[in-house]
């Protein structure tokens, strides 16, 4: 990182991305059935932002590192919206 505060920065997003992403994947590995995969196919999804804004910091560029894990809220957003929408294909 180029500095000091990037790189705790970096390790900051790397754990939102780590505390993101596991627990769905814990859960559909201990039960894989097909409610859990979806879920933690949803999750992996959701954490890729939190994922590109620590490797925005790591790459020295802190403020759109910033920028990207802002978008996190809205990620969630979007996805309650869609599951609203689902539709039954039985």
């Amino acid at each position: 990182p180029a500095s000091p505060a990037a790189g705790a920065l970096a390790t900051v997003l790397g754990a939102a991305y780590a505390a993101t992403a596991a627990r769905p994947y814990f859960h559909a590995a201990l039960n894989p059935s097909p409610p859990l995969t979806q879920r933690a196919v949803g999750g992996g999804i959701r954490a890729t932002i939190p994922l590109q804004a620590a490797l925005a910091a790591r790459a020295g560029a802190p403020v759109t590192s910033l920028l990207v894990a802002t978008l996190a809220p809205a990620g969630r957003w979007f996805a309650r919206r869609a599951a609203m929408r689902k539709v039954s294909i039985t």
